[in-house]
């Protein structure tokens, strides 16, 4: 299996469980794994060489949805009770 290929599935499968999120009303863990889940598709996209002519908005556009990930991962830990 390609790497690009688990990334997707990755991805996929972290939209799905948003997906759910969002149909128990639980915002915060909805933002947080539709934000995670497409930083992994926006990287399987660059790995594979799709939109290679925007590969360094794409580059920054993954690593900014990375990092506001890890921050709603942090937030959603703090406001865990």
């Amino acid at each position: 299996m390609k790497k690009s290929y688990t990334q997707y599935l990755v991805g996929i499968l972290l939209v799905a469980l948003a997906i759910y999120q969002a149909f128990k009303d639980q915002t915060l863990e909805f933002l947080t794994y539709t934000v995670a889940g497409l930083a992994f598709v926006m990287m399987g996209l660059m790995t594979d060489g799709f939109f290679a002519k925007y590969r360094k908005a794409m580059n920054v556009v993954s690593w900014v949805l990375t990092l506001l990930a890890g921050l709603l991962l942090l937030t959603l830990f703090r406001n865990d009770p």
